[in-house]
Parts: C-alpha cells; structure tokens; sequence
C-alpha cells in the first residue's frame, strides 16, 4: 500500500506529532509530484495489461454490475441503471478523476465472480432484482405487522397524528384525505399517523400498517473485499442497504467503509437557478431546469479502504474530498461575530442596537433579521414581496445602505413555501425572483430554516412541510444545495470580483440536536456551509456536535445559537461564548443576548472574549483555508491526532482548537467555580490563564469561575495572532502580526501557515525550532504581493525562569507577572501585557525583514 506521506502539515501523521509537523507548502509540492509518479505508472501497468489482453485497465463488468477500481484504497461497485451505467457527476459525486488501477476478473460461477487488483480482491454477487409488489387496492386491508418506516411526511390535516383512534378509524380516515397514501397505528400508544409520504427500508416496531407501503430497495448485489492476505475488510449482503448519508468511522475503528450514491441524478452547474442563456441543455431536460432523474438506481456504492494507521485514514478522507467535493472556503468576516434575535425590530431599535456594538468597542462583522423581516399574516410569509414595510422598518434599502457603511454583513431568515415540483420552472423562477431580489438590495446572504410548519421538499417529492425524504435525501442538505448554489450564482454573475465568497445558513440535520442524540445527512451537505443545530440547544450539546460533525460528517463549521434559546445568567452566558470563541463559527441567536443587557463585568469579560476571538482572526482564515484542501477541521477531537488512546482520546465533551490549545468547556453554570474531568493528551501543556504546566497522558480535574474557560497550550506548538483585532476583519491592521510560542525544556520544529485575507493559498510561513535552549525564528513570504506585514511580534511564553537574549534586530522586553486571581487578564497577551502568574514570558519586536534572515534567541 502507497505511502501516505502526502498529508498537508495541517493534519498530524503518526510519524509528525511527535517531532515536526511539515511545512505546508512543500506538502502540497509533494502531492503534485506523487501524482504525476502515479500517472507515469498507470500508463505503464496500461501498455502492461493491453499487451496480455486484459480488459479495460481500472474496470470490469459483470453482467449487470461494473467494478472500477479507482484508487489501491478505493472502489466503486455499480449496477446498471435505467439508462445503463453512469459515468456523470451526480448530486454526490463531482469527480471521479482518479489514477485507477488494474482490476482483472479471475473466475465466475453463475452469479458470482471474483475480481482482483494488486491490492484487494473482490467477490460478488449478482442476482435478479425482484419487481416491486402492487399496493393494496383495499386502503384497510394490513400489509405489515411490527414494522415501521425509516421516514415520511404527515398529512397537513394532522400534522401531530390522531390520539385515542382505533385502527380501523385510522384506515378509514386516511381514505377519505387525498393525499394520504400509508397510515401507521400504533396499539401500545392507541395513536394514528396517516401519511402523504414515506421510505424504507422498514425497520422492527410494534406497528401496523396499511397503504402503499415503501418497497425496500434492493440492488441484489452483495459484495466482499479482502486483502491480499485474505483477510476481510469489507461485506454487505445488499449494496442498495448501504448508507446515503455519511457517517465515517472514527480513525482505525474499521477496516473499511462505503457510502451510497443514492439519490444518484445529475445537478447542472447553475443548479436551481435559471437555466443561463448560453447553456446547452437537453431538450426533454428544460422542464426539470438541466436535473436528470433519468439513470436512478439503488446499489452504486463506493467503497473506502480505511487502512490500519492513522495516515492511512487522513489519505481516504482525501479521496471522499476529491470523489465528493471540498467544503468551500468561507468569507474571512464568516468567523467573527454573528448577532440575530427572534425580535420584532423596528428600524430605529435596529440601527440603535448595532450603534451600541460599535460604541461599546464590541467586535461584530454580521447583524441580521429572523423572520419579521417581512410580514407573517394570512401566508404572506409565503412570498417574498410582503415585507414588514412601513410597519417595522420604513425603508429597507436605507436599513442596507445603514449597515454597508458600518462595514457590516447581513442576511435573512427565510422558511422557504414551495409553488411545485423543486426543478419546475416556475418553482425555480418564483424562488430565484425573491432571493435575488432582496440581495441585489443589499442582503449578503440567506438563512434557510427548515424549522417551521411549511418548508420546501425534496425534488420529485409534492409536499410542503419539512420531512419528506427521497431515497435518504431530505430536504436539509436539498435546501442546502438550493440556498448555497443561489448565493454562488448570484455572486458569480451579479456581484464585483472582489465580492465576499458566498456562504449560507441552514442546519446540520433534522431534528434539534439533545445531549447523546447522534444523526447524520447526506453526503454532499458538507458542500453547502455553514450549519446551526437547530433550535432548543443547550451548551453540552453544542459541544458534542460541534466536535463529533468534524470527525464523522466532513462538515467544519458546525454550531448552535450561542447563548440558547432562552435568557440564561449572567454566568451561563460567559460559558457560552467563551465555548463559541473558541469554536467554529461564533454566533449570537435565540434570545436577548446582547452584551450590554447583562452588568458591567458581564459584558467586560464578553468583550473579553470577543477580542480574542478577533486577535485569532488570522489563525482562522489559515485553518479555513485548510480545512478546505484537507478536510481538517477547526475544532478536532483527540482521537484524531491521538486514535491509540481509544475512548478517551475520541470523547466529544473536549477538544483541540486550531491544532494547538486544548478547550474543555463547562456546561454547568449553577455554580460559579464549577469543576470537571479533561483527559490531557500526550506532552506538556501550560495552562492559559496562569501558565501552570501539565503532562499527559492522564485525567485532570479542573475547577474554573464563570471568566475562565479550562484552555492549554501545548508546548512545542505556535499560534499566529494579530495585536490589534479592532470591530471588524476586513479592517484589522495586519501591519504587525503576533506568533505566540510555547516553550519547555524539550527541542521541537514546527511551521505555522498564514492564508492573508481573501486569499485562498499561503501566503506566510513561520519556521520555529528550539535546539538546546536555543530558540530560532525564520520567515518565508511565499506570495509575490504588496507587503502588509510589516513587523513581527513573538511572544515566547515557558514556564522556567529564562532570561532570553536575542542575537539578531530587533528588542527583546520581559513581561511583568500578573496576580494569579486577576480575571482581567486573559490569554494571547499583546505586547507590553502582563504574562500568567506562573509564567515567563518575553516579547520580542523584530521587522519582516529581520525575521526573513532569521532570528535566534539564546535561553540564559
């Protein structure tokens, strides 16, 4: 098996954790020339195979079904759809531009074969597919007893069910509604459920049921990988049972995992936008707007060879970004503060709040409107062109013209109510007129809120709620793909270049996450960023989503309401947002949570957190930037740096921000100084707010006030900030940028990255080493562009009495110690602040170009 050394330095190899991770840029220099070593040897095992007379090099058929080995730890088993195999993009799949590799059938038996690569064997089965059963023509006749249906959509006429019904009211009500097409009793409970939609495959309950029960799909393929050994890495008995929603295993817990590319049709580039005017489009097409439905078939899965080393599983989670596409970088202002309130604003009220945010020096980049912004009464939210004008707001386009010369971002809610059919032309009009319409008036973006009584469907499905499901596909991730797909489109052809990248807000699954509550969706909804929970959410289970969605479901950026849906303490609001500043995406929403509403501390120890959230700024464009190229998120669980350490490495109540600190929030804020277990990974780490040191591996209680959020450094790691954070990201001064390094007794080498705002590549390398107590400091500027670094300040922060001597130009000042119970003082000090009280810290000013010939700083 390949090697994996192709792994960006973002991601931590077994091999680089422990002594050096690499330099971003060379990383990225090496996956471009493994590729084209690879390609070399593709041609080479081609002319190979021709010259034996092997079939098509990377791909086989066996009677109905095609295998294609795409990759040594990658394939796709594939049986014949309506309109015969599928080589297009799909909804799922954007490229399946890989090497391949030879695959050639050894034997065949009747309906089974055997199939072998130089790194996997694969054997199928391949039988008949049974005709899909006649409904009942008698709507009260039983057709299943103690099952139930994986999903659906109520009739509108009892969205909650019918309590205290008998069976046979429930069958006979159900024939008398129109759309009513199943009804589900449930005896235990006495309860009906009639149904205007609904999906298999069925699972086990106490349930009966009548109507056009869903008919499991079956593909009647069954498929075994095994490696060379012979030893199984991969069965299932029906392909077309495998998972259309991703949910991938947690690093070297499975030897293998497959995903199903179901629905599988065909999305065109403008996606549920009008057709372009130069766009070439299949006649028998136009009427579902370039989406072909024509070549669905159950049973095309690809299957992932996960490897046993942790590397190995870093380079499949590479070939699910190529096969299925990059969460798409965000705008840099996406990861500053966000402010919404479910609030009937007026106006004046609006424009005094975001004075306030600017008066009260509190950093926020986007300030947007829920639902009131348009009218709600006699359906009128079912359109755009009712907005609550002059009722609440006299005039909208002075309200946009407010907030641009503020330099502030803004969207909408919006629960979207469907005219037709998703791909109808006149659905696609009528949705595309409103959203349009209201950003060429100044909206950056929409919300699309699937949390309401009326929502849109999937395509090819005729509801009107939120629920139903097409083949796995629910209106989350369809909603998703329409919102995103607007915006880029609108931006794209409608806004100048030097537009902010498009980004919306949907959620990140059907139902509002709970503590322990584990869901998943489908897998191109990591494609359309950037995702809520839901509503109702409380702290810890903002925490497990947030951690657990970066492993399992490719998608960094998802969040809750910060705050919650209700108007806590002073103290649980401080634990809030000190979770959501160091988290994904940081954004106010349910309830009055305005800063100021709180008491005079409260909002310090908020502003507090927001600043750091801002003099971060710089780190988190960088790891956006990266989380797009390599899938590595933002907020990363232990076990994916740490997978030998098993349960506690892969808990979801703590993880790694940025790569480098250790965050343990507390969700109890009945008590002020309240405590709780970390497990404190592998190394040295120094506490953030005195400077205290820890080694792992080991399980620590921590006990922390409401200011405090348990938060380690690692030493040996890095973190670029920048001094000045200021109110908004496009206008932070980046003319001297902070490094803020770690230092302990042990050597170490590491490389932090710099993507400069609204770039998409590094721009700035900072190579530090510690040899012998003698620390080195070495720029690379790696972008041929005006200067806007100017200076550089290090801020070298151990935990001995050092006295650090700088060999090079530049100044070197000593930091004063601060009181250990000064709660003023918070982490990521700026030049000239006090350092932890257990802590020393020195602060070193050196030019770029100072730094661009290195520096060496000499322990004492």
């Amino acid at each position: 098996m390949k090697s994996r050394a192709d792994a960006p330095s973002a991601i931590p190899t077994s091999a680089a954790r422990n002594t050096t991770r690499r330099n971003t840029r060379r990383a990225w220099t090496a996956i471009l020339t493994r590729n084209a070593l690879v390609l070399m040897m593709a041609v080479f095992w081609l002319l190979v195979a021709t010259i034996a007379g092997f079939c098509n090099a990377g791909e086989v058929t066996f009677g109905r079904v095609r295998v294609q080995a795409l990759s040594d730890t990658l394939l796709r088993v594939e049986p014949r759809g309506p309109a015969g195999f599928y080589d297009n993009t799909s909804f799922m799949v954007v490229s399946r531009a890989f090497e391949g590799i030879d695959i050639q059938q050894i034997n065949q038996t009747g309906d089974e074969a055997w199939f072998s690569t130089d790194h996997y064997d694969i054997h199928i089965t391949a039988l008949p597919v049974p005709p899909s059963p006649p409904p009942s023509p008698d709507i009260c006749q039983v057709q299943s007893t103690n099952k139930d249906i994986a999903n659906g959509a109520r009739v509108s006429e009892y969205p909650d069910g019918i309590a205290n019904s008998t069976q046979e009211q429930c069958c006979t009500t159900c024939g008398k509604i129109k759309d009513c097409i199943l009804w589900i009793y449930d005896p235990n409970a006495v309860y009906c459920y009639l149904m205007q939609s609904a999906e298999g495959p069925l699972h086990d309950n106490d349930r009966v049921m009548g109507g056009a029960i869903p008919h499991s799909d079956k593909s009647n393929v069954s498929v075994a990988v095994f490696d060379k050994s012979g030893q199984m890495l991969y069965q299932i008995e029906d392909t077309g049972t495998a998972d259309t929603y991703v949910n991938w295993p947690a690093p070297t817990t499975a030897p293998a995992y497959a995903v199903m590319d179901r629905p599988r049709f065909f999305a065109p580039e403008w996606g549920p936008t009008p057709i372009p005017s130069d766009a070439h489009v299949d006649p028998a097409l136009v009427g579902t707007n370039g989406y072909d439905f024509r070549n669905d078939v159950a049973g095309d899965v690809y299957i992932f060879l996960l490897g046993k080393t942790l590397d190995d599983w870093h380079h499949s989670r590479q070939e699910f970004l190529q096969l299925t596409g990059p969460t798409p970088q965000l705008p840099d202002f996406a990861f500053g503060t966000w402010f919404t309130y479910w609030h009937q604003y007026t106006q004046s009220e609006a424009q005094g709040e975001v004075e306030r945010w600017i008066s009260d020096q509190l950093p926020i980049d986007v300030w947007a409107l829920d639902m009131n912004w348009r009218n709600t009464t006699n359906n009128q939210d079912h359109f755009y062109n009712h907005p609550a004008e002059p009722n609440l707001f006299q005039n909208f386009s002075a309200w946009f013209e407010f907030l641009e010369q503020r330099h502030l971002r803004t969207y909408f809610n919006d629960h979207p109510y469907p005219v037709g059919l998703q791909t109808h032309p006149d659905e696609v009009a009528f949705r595309w007129e409103g959203l349009s319409h209201w950003m060429s008036m100044g909206l950056t973006y929409w919300w699309f809120d699937a949390n309401w009584k009326f929502s849109i469907p999937p395509p090819t499905v005729d509801a009107n709620v939120s629920g139903p499901s097409w083949e796995g596909l629910t209106n989350i991730a369809w909603g998703g793909h329409l919102y995103y797909t607007s915006v880029r489109v609108y931006d794209e052809t409608q806004r100048p270049a030097d537009f902010p990248r498009p980004i919306v807000l949907n959620k990140y699954a059907s139902s509002n996450m709970k503590p322990g509550l584990v869901q998943h969706q489908h897998s191109a909804h990591h494609r359309y960023p950037v995702w809520w929970t839901g509503d109702g959410v409380d702290l810890e289970a903002s925490v497990e989503s947030m951690v657990d969605s970066g492993v399992h479901d490719f998608k960094t950026y998802v969040h809750s309401d910060c705050g919650g849906d209700y108007r806590g303490s002073a103290g649980d609001e401080i634990r809030w947002i000190s979770h959501c500043t160091f988290g994904t995406i940081l954004r106010l929403h349910g309830n009055a949570h305005q800063p100021w509403s709180y008491d005079n501390h409260t909002e310090d120890a908020l502003r507090s957190y927001f600043n750091m959230r801002y003099q971060l700024i710089p780190s988190l464009i960088t790891a956006g930037a990266l989380a797009h190229a390599t899938t590595f998120p933002l907020v990363v669980r232990g076990d994916l740096i740490w997978p030998e350490y098993g349960s506690v490495a892969q808990s979801n109540h703590q993880y790694y921000f940025l790569n480098d600190t250790l965050v343990a929030p507390i969700w109890n804020s009945t008590a002020n100084v309240t405590s709780r277990d970390v497990w404190v990974p592998p190394g040295t780490w120094q506490d953030a707010w005195n400077g205290s040191t820890t080694t792992g591996p080991q399980m620590l209680t921590v006990s922390q006030p409401y200011e405090r959020i348990p938060l380690w450094h690692k030493q040996g790691s890095a973190i670029i900030t920048t001094p000045t954070p200021g109110l908004r990201t496009d206008l932070q001064d980046w003319r001297q940028l902070s490094v803020h390094i770690y230092v302990g007794t042990e050597d170490f080498e590491v490389v932090k990255a710099l993507v400069s705002r609204n770039q998409t590549s590094v721009s700035h390398e900072v190579h530090i080493a510690q040899r012998a107590g003698v620390l080195t400091a070495h720029l690379r500027e790696l972008i041929d562009q005006p200067r806007e670094v100017e200076s550089w300040h290090l801020r070298i922060q151990s935990s001995g009495a050092t006295i650090l001597t700088l060999e090079g130009q530049g100044s070197v000042h000593r930091a004063q110690q601060a009181d250990c119970d000064d709660l003023k003082l918070f982490p990521f000090g700026r030049p000239g602040s006090p350092s932890p009280c257990r802590a020393v810290v020195h602060d070193v000013i050196v030019t770029s170009d100072a730094l661009l010939e290195g520096v060496r700083l000499v322990a004492e």
